[in-house]
């Protein structure tokens, strides 16, 4: 019996959950590549700062105060407090604090850098992979894509390729590649790092199983 798509979902470990607020606007991987400061890059040191802001109108970050810097002396908390100043978020109400994570990864000034932990912002409902995934009769069962991104402004992908495709040949990875424009990503890390004009991997799996077996 033709076998059915019971469950397609991208594995996206890390936008399993959305905090609140969400970044909206943020800086670009060469924006926080220009910010590191001369010390620790000369030296190859990441390092993480803590910004406290009060949300305004339209999402703007105010009146920003350092919170925490590690290791100290070289200078990330006065390079956060530059960076956050166009930041925006939503879901936060006017005069709410806003704690903003800004990590310096080394990683970040090397070209191709790839967001680790990146937010998802929207990814593609259970009908699109219905409509595009193969079917087959007697097809896998277990079934595993991974696609690497390029992330333009806005949090869109564009650029992706195939990475991984098990099993390959069977037209898995095609249908991922066209259901790439229904992904977006969030500017701005789980984990404090920019995302846009960096990369991501998209890791998808489907669960198939056959007709009879869905219907139980």
């Amino acid at each position: 019996m033709l076998r059915h798509l019971l469950i397609a979902a991208a594995a996206l470990a890390s936008g399993a959950a959305h905090a609140a607020p969400t970044f909206v606007q943020a800086p670009a991987v060469a924006e926080v590549a220009a910010a590191y400061p001369a010390k620790a890059r000369a030296e190859g040191v990441g390092g993480l700062a803590t910004v406290s802001c009060t949300a305004g109108g339209e999402g703007a970050l105010l009146r920003c105060l350092r919170l925490s810097e590690e290791p100290g002396g070289y200078g990330f908390g006065i390079a956060a407090l530059k960076l956050v100043r166009g930041m925006r978020v939503s879901g936060a109400a006017r005069g709410a604090e806003v704690i903003v994570p800004v990590r310096f990864a080394p990683e970040v000034l090397n070209p191709g850098f790839r967001a680790t932990t990146p937010v998802w912002a929207a990814t593609p409902t259970a009908a699109d992979f219905q409509a595009t995934v193969p079917k087959q009769e007697g097809g896998p069962n277990d079934v595993r894509v991974t696609l690497v991104c390029d992330v333009q402004a806005g949090g869109v992908l564009s650029g992706c390729v195939v990475d991984r495709e098990e099993p390959a040949g069977q037209g898995f990875g095609e249908a991922v590649l066209a259901l790439a424009p229904k992904f977006r990503v969030e500017p701005w890390s789980a984990e404090g790092l920019p995302v846009v004009g960096g990369k991501v991997r998209v890791p998808v799996r489907y669960d198939m199983k056959p007709v009879d077996q869905a219907a139980r």
